[in-house]
């Protein structure tokens, strides 16, 4: 069966007209009003009410004038907008003996419409406990029905799947929205805002922990298999889906089972692919939040920094002359640069030519030519202070652990903001917490603080 076989021809041609905005704004009224109602409809009335009170509420009036001139008020819009809805096929209306007009959805709008309103709640990555009610259906010894519990168990192993890809399609869309943060507090505004909550907390920490796959997945796979090699078990359950009218035949019923319990099995046994690639993700997202931080805070005069002023130099001029990165150029910023094939190779050739191995001679060591004692042990002490002063996972557990000292918590607004430096650090310890190797962890606070002219969510930094 086709899509506009089920829905109307003009079904979603409010949603793509000029009052769309209004016209969404309108059909979620209505589901709030019919939603919270038990009975099999609302009465016209109450819906021209809610309707009216939306249509009071906006600043422009007489929005729906230009498709139908007698719209003059607030309730003559809400009517207006009952017969369009009716027209289009989101609503029925049905007239009672006494003339009582009962307005309901229709079953494909209230389908559409229920997902339409978990995206707007954000709910994609609800699917906390589909593991744990996979296991309980297949281990419920009162269980008779067992087509129905095998119809539950397929359905619940899909959700679990498109919640898994969902997930991991998510985190792609935080690393696409790291490349456009300007500021460093944009990252962790979408850092705190965003990701961790969007993400880590509901969806990648539930994977990890009381969602883990891991936890029931072969007593499941055992159970399946078991069930698949139980002959008795699957003619009873062909026979109570040729009852149902599932299959006209056994012959089909058959085929239908084994494809089921196979299709699990086989999610099951490919579900390592898609954690493996939400891992790699994350480590993406967090070595790329890092990456551009780095690239924002570099004001350093070695190469590096120039390179980063170089770069920053061409997004500005880019934007202000509104160029296409593509097709246009800057012209000052090409007279730097000459770039040209080079097709022979010479002493003044800046490539260095691949040596293949060569066997090691051991030589003696020209001790008078070489560095004195005490440029070496300051070397050593340079090298030991480059070291010590990285943004490790390590160097930060230790500074975290050395600032807690005998508490069990702190403020992270309690740390030291003198320089950015430490701002950098304080990102790093924001972003460090997530590893199992450090020995803190973090508590969101909804408070904005300003220290020495850095701005950031407040965080509670708790020992572990």
């Amino acid at each position: 069966m086709k899509l506009f076989e089920i829905v109307p021809q003009k079904f979603f041609s409010i949603l793509a007209s000029i009052k769309k905005e209004n016209y969404s704004d309108c059909l979620f009224v209505l589901y709030r009003v019919i939603s919270t109602n038990t009975s099999f409809g609302v009465d016209r009335e109450i819906v021209v009410q809610a309707l009216t009170d939306y249509f009071e509420g906006l600043e422009e009036k007489n929005i729906f004038q230009e498709e139908d001139e007698s719209v003059k008020t607030s309730r003559e819009e809400a009517n207006f907008i009952i017969r369009k809805l009716e027209e289009c096929g989101w609503i029925g209306i049905e007239t009672t003996t006494s003339y009582h007009q009962f307005i309901n959805f229709t079953d494909y709008a209230v389908a559409i419409l229920e997902t339409l309103d978990k995206l707007m709640k954000n709910e994609r990555l609800e699917y906390q406990g589909y593991v744990y009610t996979i296991y309980s259906i297949l281990f419920n010894s009162e269980n008779t029905q067992h087509n129905i519990m095998l119809d539950q168990v397929f359905e619940n192993t899909n959700k679990l799947i498109n919640g898994l890809k969902t997930l991991n399609a998510n985190i792609k869309k935080y690393i696409e929205e790291i490349t456009k943060t300007k500021t460093a507090e944009e990252i962790m505004k979408l850092h705190f805002e965003g990701y961790a909550q969007d993400i880590i907390d509901k969806g990648y920490h539930r994977l990890k922990t009381s969602d883990n796959v891991s936890k029931f997945r072969p007593r499941i796979i055992d159970k399946l298999e078991e069930i698949k090699r139980n002959k008795e078990l699957i003619q009873i359950i062909c026979r109570q889906n040729i009852q149902m009218e599932k299959y006209p035949n056994a012959e089909t019923a058959n085929d239908g089972v084994h494809a089921q319990l196979n299709h699990i099995i086989n999610s099951f046994y490919n579900m390592d692919q898609i954690i493996h690639e939400i891992d790699r993700k994350n480590a993406q997202y967090i070595r790329s939040s890092l990456t551009r931080v780095k690239y924002l805070l570099n004001s350093s005069k070695d190469l590096g920094g120039q390179i980063t002023e170089i770069l920053k130099y061409m997004v500005k001029k880019a934007e202000e002359d509104d160029l296409d990165s593509k097709e246009d150029y800057i012209d000052e910023i090409e007279q730097l640069f000459s770039f040209f094939p080079q097709s022979f190779i010479d002493e003044k050739s800046i490539y260095v030519s691949t040596e293949g191995k060569k066997s090691f001679v051991p030589q003696s060591i020209d001790i008078e030519n070489g560095i004195t004692k005490k440029e070496r042990e300051e070397r050593i002490r340079a090298l030991q202070e480059r070291n010590r002063i990285r943004m490790s996972r390590e160097n930060v557990d230790r500074y975290v652990l050395g600032l807690l000292k005998g508490n069990t918590s702190m403020n992270a607004s309690m740390i030291p903001l003198e320089e950015t430096r430490d701002f950098v650090r304080l990102i790093y310890i924001l972003v460090y917490s997530k590893s199992k190797l450090v020995h803190y962890k973090i508590k969101k606070l909804n408070q904005t603080v300003n220290i020495n002219g850095f701005s950031f969510h407040d965080f509670e930094i708790w020992r572990k």
